[in-house]
């Protein structure tokens, strides 16, 4: 087993002022039409955008992040200012005068395709090519400055040849997987991954127990949350995991050397094992070096497998999150033994029904206490100055969490009393003050009963204070009962069948 995921840096940008753009690593490119493309920035190659142009790796790298840069001349690039951050002047007029047909632009379909032709080949920029159509538009001046702010830019999405380069963050990336393949990351947006974040309470030094079938988005975002300092382990399908979208976070060996990964076959402690053939150095001196190395390989993943295995053994986890397609209810059983209490459970699904049966059986645990299903709603809002609005279209769902927090329970541990602060500690010997909590009901119930007169059958209307107290009597001896047996050990929970 290698490293989990080769890492493209060896210092995090966390700590940089201003990141900048270093080669080799990944980037997520903003297109004019607002679509995003993930690159990777080889020295000395080209970087082509489709129909938007080309461009030198070398021209990027080194560049701060989020400026806007236009594709010019024989694929280079310079700093452009971001047309969609101008402001509008407000007016009154509007938009009634307008008809809005062929035969208001007065170039024709071919003039049109001419101009593109020129620009693909870098004889006419976007700005001009857009200008001489606001030109030949016989309405464009009967426009409100909205009308025209919106077609410019409409225009500029299929002419202009800006784009940005962004740093991959979980926001980005998020936001750029559900857009582009919501299948992958199991339809999970960024505002329900913030929830699991939140509700998993990832902070740096926690010691995480992770099932993710996300292709490691959820993986990635605790990561990026721990900076490093923890331990994650993730459990996934088959010899390998497939933690995809973790390379794209650029992260450092200081961050991906947290993060280990175990196979469901190997978690049982009675799965069955092949032991490692260690050989001597005798043995590895008679070695070819091809061999010695592809020894040294698999003696690498065998201690990290080991390892890996000890860690979940140990317990004590800080929090467990899933994010799996199996079902909740099996990976509970299997997992929540090596949870800590007071731990959180926090368990993503698409479908809400695949989470009821995993809270009912929580319900009925005694391991679990307040297990919950919330379902997240978000709406986006376009903030342009002049034009900030909530956008017209969402998505309609982005599944549900399930939210539990995980108790250890002591049978030998009797919880007794709410009275006063003057009842005494329950003596697990003899129940002497068990005992005298009993009475002390039963003569409130008696003093009730008198003062309350008497009914037509010679019951005191006390009686059932009488009845109730009787019942807590017996409870609370019974649990004085939960004695050490003769081997010296803590006898089992007494069960009241009556």
């Amino acid at each position: 087993m290698d490293d989990l995921i080769p890492a493209t840096t060896t210092q995090d940008d966390v700590d940089e002022d201003i990141p900048v753009i270093r080669a080799n690593q990944y980037i997520l490119i903003k297109m004019p039409s607002g679509n995003q493309k993930v690159v990777t920035l080889r020295p000395d190659s080209l970087v082509s955008l489709g129909k938007f142009g080309s461009f030198h790796a070398n021209d990027l790298i080194g560049q701060v992040f989020g400026h806007s840069y236009e594709i010019y001349g024989r694929n280079q690039i310079r700093v452009t200012s971001n047309w969609a951050l101008e402001e509008v002047e407000e007016t009154d007029a509007n938009n009634r005068e307008i008809f809005d047909d062929s035969s208001t632009q007065k170039l024709s379909f071919l003039d049109i395709e001419k101009l593109k032709e020129e620009g693909m080949k870098g004889e006419l920029e976007g700005k001009d090519i857009i200008q001489k159509m606001v030109d030949s538009h016989a309405s464009f001046d009967k426009k409100t400055e909205f009308s025209k702010a919106k077609y410019i830019q409409r225009k500029q999405k299929k002419f202009m040849k800006v784009f940005t380069p962004l740093r991959p963050t979980m926001l980005s990336v998020a936001q750029y997987f559900f857009v582009k393949n919501p299948d992958k990351v199991r339809n999970m947006r960024i505002d329900t991954l913030s929830q699991i974040l939140s509700f998993g309470n990832v902070h740096a030094n926690s010691k995480l127990l992770v099932v993710d079938d996300t292709q490691g988005l959820v993986i990635s975002a605790v990561a990026e949350r721990m900076g490093g300092f923890g331990t994650i382990l993730g459990i996934h399908d088959g010899d390998n995991h497939n933690y995809d979208i973790l390379r794209y976070m650029n992260f450092s060996k200081h961050v991906l050397d947290s993060v280990t990964t175990l196979p469901w076959t190997k978690v049982a402690k009675d799965a069955a094992q092949e032991p490692f053939d260690y050989k001597t150095e005798e043995q590895l001196g008679n070695m070819k070096e091809l061999d010695r190395n592809g020894y040294y390989r698999r003696k690498r993943g065998y201690e990290k497998l080991q390892a890996a295995k000890q860690s979940l053994w140990d317990g004590n986890f800080d929090g467990l999150i899933v994010a799996s397609q199996y079902t909740a209810v099996s990976i509970l059983e299997t997992l929540l033994p090596y949870l800590g209490g007071s731990r959180p459970i926090v368990i993503y699904s698409i479908h809400k029904e695949a989470l009821l049966d995993a809270c009912v059986w929580m319900r009925k645990s005694v391991d679990c206490l307040n297990p919950q299903i919330t379902e997240s709603w978000l709406r986006q809002y376009q903030v342009l100055p002049g034009r900030t609005h909530p956008e017209m279209t969402t998505t309609g769902g982005a599944g549900y969490v399930l939210t539990a927090m995980r108790v250890i329970d002591f049978p030998t541990q009797a919880a007794v009393g709410m009275g006063s602060r003057r009842n005494k500690e329950v003596d697990s010997e003899d129940g002497r003050s068990v005992s005298s909590l009993g009475t002390r009901g039963t003569r409130r119930g008696g003093d009730r009963g008198r003062r309350g007169g008497w009914d037509s059958g010679g019951r005191g209307r006390g009686g059932r204070g009488v009845r109730n107290a009787k019942n807590r009597s017996e409870q609370a001896s019974a649990s004085a009962l939960m004695t050490k047996g003769d081997d010296g050990e803590p006898s089992k929970r007494v069960k009241l069948d009556d």
